[in-house]
């Protein structure tokens, strides 16, 4: 496995991946800015700052403050989506165990941390303004949610629910969504533990034939 790219070893590496490097610096950097100033705060001197750059460099490689805040949320949205299909692909092929799946992916550490949940809501509050957040950030979450759907369909077909595949659906990415905001704005000491079996507790109430299989 190659050594990756570090401050230490950066001069020796090559042109490309200096600048995957730095990109990704700077995409931490902007997410660091937008959880602990907000979005209207963010700037490119400040991310320059925290990234310990010059603002020329982040003009280099993004051009532009906006051109940066689209890449930092198409990381995270990438992110997301590579992390839930990784995660489907490993699970066994029945609509049970890919639904838990599914569920304990949505929680993953690196997915579900406060920062950047915090950093996703910022995004979300200005994609009404902005069509490109929102386009953005609705492919995905799209995708996400009609791959739930359609492992409830299947389930529905297969075994007798307590509510219909759709309702079965928007109840999980409901509750998944609530939960993720408590990581925000709820009280401290809320464990991931405990929201991934909290959805797992709703999933085998809709779907009680399946639990003990």
């Amino acid at each position: 496995m190659p050594t990756p790219v570090s401050e230490k070893n950066f001069a020796g590496r090559n042109r490309k991946s200096q600048c995957e490097f730095r990109k990704r610096q700077l995409i931490d950097a902007t997410m660091e800015c937008i959880d602990r100033l907000g979005m209207s705060q963010t700037t490119l001197a400040r991310i320059a700052e925290r990234a310990g750059l010059s603002q020329g460099n982040v003009v280099f490689h993004f051009q532009s403050k906006e051109a940066l805040l689209e890449q930092t949320l198409r990381h995270l949205s990438d992110e997301y989506k590579s992390n839930w299909q990784a995660a489907m692909t490993a699970s066994p092929d029945d609509p049970y165990s890919q639904l838990r799946a599914l569920i304990e992916a949505s929680f993953a550490p690196r997915i579900c941390n406060r920062k950047k949940i915090s950093v996703w809501f910022a995004f979300w509050g200005e994609s009404r303004s902005r069509p490109k957040y929102m386009r953005t950030c609705g492919a995905n979450d799209k995708a996400f949610s009609d791959e739930i759907l359609a492992l409830c369909k299947v389930i529905e077909s297969q075994s007798k629910t307590r509510l219909s595949a759709q309702t079965a659906a928007l109840s999980i990415e409901g509750m998944i969504d609530g939960l993720w905001q408590s990581f925000v704005i709820g009280p401290p000491g809320f464990k991931r533990d405990q929201a991934i079996q909290a959805v797992f507790e709703l999933v085998d109430a809709i779907f009680p034939e399946l639990q003990s299989n």
